[in-house]
């Protein structure tokens, strides 16, 4: 199993969630946050110049999958929350040695 976080244009996360539960997204998480660094977009932030520099506003978008289904949920965010401007956002992918669903007790992908 795998872990994509996504860090991603607010104005974008209703389309790449749209798509990815079409593609048969399980669940996901969706955060808001502010990152700092490289990341922000000053010219199109409605937030003063200077705090955009440095902090700039989000959506973290968690989920897990199976290893088959990486390259597609991946494929999904990178064409839905691409503009081709600065602040585009990034995607990180991790190994998951296990997932466990609370209410059944099953585990892998049966708990997702």
């Amino acid at each position: 199993m795998k872990e994509i976080k996504a860090y991603i244009r607010p104005d974008k996360i209703d389309s790449v969630i749209h798509e990815l539960e079409i593609a048969g997204s399980k669940g996901m998480t969706v955060i808001d946050v502010s990152t700092i660094g490289n990341w922000a977009d000053p010219d199109n932030s409605k937030v003063s110049i200077a705090y955009c520099e440095k902090y700039c506003r989000n959506i973290k978008l968690e989920l897990i999958c199976s290893n088959n289904d990486l390259e597609k949920f991946v494929n999904i965010i990178l064409e839905k929350a691409h503009t081709g401007r600065k602040g585009d956002g990034k995607i990180f992918v991790s190994d998951v040695s296990d997932a466990i669903s609370i209410r059944t007790k099953q585990h892998g992908i049966h708990a997702l």
